[in-house]
């Protein structure tokens, strides 16, 4: 289960983002010897967004002993970009003069150093200035900017914001604010077991747990995202809970107002509910937990989003030691579950969202709960497969053609992680549709080949 999640954000020299910058030329007609603009064709622009909506930075700081034993410790600051064509065109497009403008006059506490010359960092009291490359349309660059580090004898809290403001010549300049804080929380979560012979039409309880396995602990408030994938739904429960529809919900995004120290684990006073189909063969249950002011807009739900029927959701401790760690940004655990009729093959159906012209991946293994075998994939019009490694030697498994000219696509069995679909929308096609299929076994004969086929949509943004 993926969740997409880069941006602007401070990392460590291991993490990496995405992004992207673009832009649209102008048509050229022959004048003479020179080539001019067209006074009859507007000039192409593009429109920048960050890839991440991080709101606070939670810098690590370090003690005395790790600063001797490390050396100069320090976290790297990133900038990621996305892009996307805004006037219509064909053809190869580039980002002009790409400019990315730090402020951290309003910082305490936190030193920025080491400015990265390959992207044309300088820093003049307090105000760093970015001069990256030029990019294509649909290229990503993780913008390495400078390091940070928490200064010496400093107590966790607030450090203050930084601005951060991207211009380009052909491009609405973008702005985001961020706040540091010293002292980074360690998210940990538990990692439940897979659930066996599950009786279609029965229900699977889960509850969420996790806790804080660093020295800092967490100030903001609490996000919990609860997600059920495959053959089943979410009860409505909880008032301080928003789902994603009024009936059968998939999604549940908890708001919770409380800190939680370091040190401490929870886990919920009461568990989620998933009510498999009756026709139901797999699925799971993933819970994902965020410092509220990071939750990705991706899996945000708006206010009106319908809330629980019940009392609201509390917290109750638990023992934490043997919780997997993640990070300062999110922690993540999966509960997932075969039920008696394993044997029937079926597919979900799911939609390619995107900009035209714009390069997304999607987890098929996300989409399509579990299975041991490949599926195949006609893919809508207007879709195409985008580039991505072949052959060995790269750690991603990847869906590719079985026949181009058709738009037939193969998604290979999983080995240790699920196949990706790095799919281009080239252009919109109205109610444009593609399938999803899975063949059956011949040795071990599928009792329902109706659900073997699903359809594909896509879903444009603007």
């Amino acid at each position: 289960m993926t969740d997409s999640r880069a941006g602007i954000r401070r990392r460590s020299a291991a993490t990496a983002g995405a992004a992207a910058l673009l832009v649209v030329l102008g048509g050229m007609a022959a004048s003479g010897c020179a080539a001019s603009p067209r006074a009859d064709e507007p000039p192409q622009r593009a429109k920048l967004t960050f890839t991440h909506e991080l709101a606070t930075s939670y810098l690590r700081n370090y003690t005395e002993s790790e600063r001797a034993e490390m050396g100069d410790p320090s976290e790297l600051f990133s900038v990621g970009l996305a892009a996307s064509r805004v006037s219509p065109g064909t053809g190869q497009v580039s980002a002009r003069n790409i400019k990315v403008t730090v402020d951290t006059t309003a910082t305490k506490s936190v030193t920025f150093n080491n400015m990265h010359r390959e992207q044309g960092c300088k820093g003049v009291r307090g105000l760093i200035t970015c001069t990256p490359k030029n990019l294509k349309a649909g290229d990503s660059v993780n913008l390495l900017l400078f390091d940070t580090v928490v200064r010496r004898d400093v107590e966790d809290g607030p450090a203050g914001p930084i601005e951060i403001t991207v211009t380009s010549d052909n491009a609405p300049t973008i702005h985001r604010t961020i706040q540091l804080v010293a002292g980074a929380p360690q998210f940990a979560a538990r990692q439940g077991e897979g659930l066996t012979d599950v009786a279609p039409g029965s229900e699977v309880k889960v509850r969420p747990a996790f806790g804080i396995s660093g020295r800092s602990g967490l100030d903001d408030d609490l996000s919990v995202v609860v997600d059920v994938k495959g053959q089943a739904t979410l009860r409505r429960e909880f008032s301080n809970c928003r789902y994603d529809t009024a009936d059968a919900p998939k999604t549940a995004v908890c708001t919770f107002p409380r800190p939680l120290p370091a040190g401490a684990a929870y886990e919920t006073d009461r568990p989620f509910t998933a009510a498999i189909d009756g026709t139901g063969r797999q699925g799971a249950i993933t819970y994902t937990v965020y410092p509220a002011p990071n939750t990705p807009s991706s899996v945000q739900l708006p206010d009106s989003a319908p809330r629980g029927t019940g009392a609201p959701l509390g917290f109750r401790p638990v023992d934490g030691s043997l919780f997997a760690t993640f990070g300062p940004e999110f922690a993540y655990g999966v509960v997932p579950f075969l039920t008696t009729r394993a044997r029937d093959l079926q597919v979900n159906g799911f939609a390619l969202k995107g900009q035209v012209g714009q390069t997304n991946d999607v987890s098929v293994k996300d989409l399509d709960g579990y299975y041991e075998d490949g599926v195949f994939l006609t893919l809508p019009e207007g879709v195409s497969l985008a580039w991505h490694p072949t052959g060995e030697g790269h750690e991603e498994l990847y869906c590719d053609y079985v026949d181009e000219k058709s738009r037939k696509v193969l998604c290979p069995a999983p080995l240790i992680d699920p196949p990706t679909l790095r799919f281009r929308i080239d252009k919109r096609v109205e109610g444009a549709r593609g399938t999803v299929s899975v063949q059956p076994d011949p040795e071990h004969p599928d009792p329902d080949l109706t659900n073997n086929t699903a359809p594909i949509t896509v879903e444009y943004v603007d």
